[in-house]
């Protein structure tokens, strides 16, 4: 069954003038459902936010926050209707919004890799002739090093992820919505997946993911948690690992990722124990890499 995209509840948004980031979505008052059959329920109420040009936000919450019915109603999909107040999204046929799901095998539809990513681009009309190198740079992006007419069913599911997100690529996206991506992955695969968004967010796309893996979110600018039905924090990954900045270790009752119901990454739980234990370092880690850093900082 194919995916139907609808705009038709979304207001568009002009072009920011005053030549700041333009906003790629911004959600006044926005109450979004989710379909289910003939009934819409609304689960999430409210929302306020603006989504600008080449940002990196990861959207976090326990399950049923509704991380991924904010998603879709992004990304425009008719499961999930604005039912209230606005969503406004830019208005540029050039800024392309492409979906990566969960699941890599409920989004592949062709049997080789080539076929897979030529479906996007027959949709969007190129040319046969311009197809191949299409085909070829989308895989390099990537990073995945596999012949065009490798079977999409040897793949593992770290390479169909990544053949999912060479085949939005290929189709010019310059905005990506990645549902949960590495949820289903191995760690190492995780690590590819999470390099490849890097990448691309340096190179100039605008990147929002949902997760609940705290682990992931050093990979972001942005963090938006939601919690029963709302945002419950916006704002940087290490204020919402550790709190307020005059809070440098951190309380259990000043930490948004505890309130929201969520688990500390083990390299923030160190970087704690080492703060409250009198140990100052450098930076207040949000991952592995950045704690190994403020280690070595402090005893070089």
């Amino acid at each position: 069954m194919s995916t139907i995209f609808l705009y038709n509840q979304v207001d568009v948004l002009e072009r920011e003038e005053s030549g700041s980031v333009r906003a790629v979505w911004t959600l006044q008052e926005a109450d979004i459902g989710l379909q289910t059959g003939n009934e819409t329920e609304t689960v999430l109420r409210r929302l306020n936010l603006r989504i600008g040009e080449g940002e990196c936000i990861a959207v976090v919450g326990r399950n049923g926050s509704g991380k991924s019915t904010l998603l879709r109603a992004l990304g425009g999909l008719a499961i999930a209707p604005v039912t209230g107040g606005k969503l406004m999204r830019e208005q540029d046929e050039e800024l392309l919004v492409r979906m990566v799901f969960q699941n890599p095998d409920a989004q592949l539809v062709g049997e080789t890799v080539y076929e897979d990513i030529g479906f996007g681009l027959e949709n969007r009309a190129v040319p046969p002739p311009q197809m191949p190198e299409r085909v070829r740079s989308a895989l390099a992006a990537v990073g995945l090093d596999v012949p065009p007419d490798r079977p999409v069913e040897s793949l593992s599911g770290g390479q169909k992820q990544l053949l999912c997100i060479a085949a939005a690529l290929a189709t010019g996206a310059q905005v990506l919505l990645l549902d949960e991506p590495t949820s289903m992955l191995d760690p190492e695969a995780k690590r590819d997946v999470l390099r490849v968004m890097r990448k691309l967010h340096q190179e100039g796309a605008t990147i929002v993911w949902t997760t609940q893996a705290m682990d992931e979110i050093g990979a972001a600018g942005r963090v938006i948690a939601l919690q029963d039905g709302s945002v419950a924090f916006d704002g940087t990954p290490e204020r919402f690992l550790y709190g307020s900045e005059g809070d440098t270790a951190g309380s259990e009752e000043a930490c948004p990722c505890l309130k929201v119901g969520l688990r500390l990454p083990y390299a923030v739980q160190v970087a704690q124990r080492l703060l409250r234990s009198g140990i100052m370092l450098s930076a207040r880690p949000v991952d592995n890499g950045g704690l190994l850093k403020a280690v070595t900082d402090k005893w070089r």
